[in-house]
């Protein structure tokens, strides 16, 4: 029996990993769509070398390394190439994530996947559960995380799609703007509501 699919998605630093943390440790098994991606980027995988294929990345490339950081500000200083790179990666990943899937004997799965709702390619979840955060707090963690300015921490959330549409089309909303104790209540209030604690 294939196991339920649960999604963990949220802006950037709202508590995503956070989350997903708590839930490893409670046992649960917790797949990273970032982690898969990291996989599929090693030189020979999947993604490393579509993106290699692809004339629009050739600066991001130092040889035959790929230089993520030069990949990302490139495809956050221009929405088409963003849209590209998601266009030749998203596929894969999405594959590969199902693939881990059948292996597994659980009763339910998790699967971290930070740009869920701005993926063209749809992963058929049974449940999405949303981690949101304030604003400011969210401004304040990324640029500490990223060590990045003000200025690029707020294209990085701008490029965001909408908290409104997210919101609406999650199934359970989890809002991170205090402490880790507090996530942790709100998460075994839910897990013991859909009987999986």
């Amino acid at each position: 029996m294939s196991p339920s699919k649960i999604v963990i998605t949220g802006t950037i630093s709202s508590g995503k990993s956070t989350l997903c943390k708590l839930l490893e440790q409670m046992n649960f098994k917790v797949i990273s769509a970032d982690e898969v991606n990291r996989n599929l980027l090693i030189p020979g995988a999947k993604n490393f070398e579509a993106i290699r294929a692809s004339d629009e990345f050739e600066k991001a490339f130092n040889n035959d390394s790929l230089d993520k950081k030069k990949l990302a500000q490139i495809i956050f200083s221009d929405r088409e190439k963003l849209k590209k790179l998601n266009q030749l990666t998203h596929k894969n990943i999405l594959n590969e994530i199902e693939r881990q899937i059948e292996l597994l004997d659980e009763k339910v799965v998790f699967i971290e996947i930070p740009l869920f709702f701005q993926m063209d390619e749809r992963f058929d979840a049974d449940e999405v559960w949303l981690v949101v955060a304030d604003y400011q707090i969210q401004l304040e963690r990324l640029m500490q995380r990223d060590k990045i300015s003000l200025e690029y921490a707020k294209a990085k959330l701008e490029s965001q799609e909408q908290l409104l549409t997210m919101k609406e089309n999650s199934d359970v909303v989890f809002d991170n703007s205090t402490s880790v104790e507090h996530l942790t209540k709100e998460l075994k209030k839910t897990l013991k509501q859909k009987d999986l604690l």
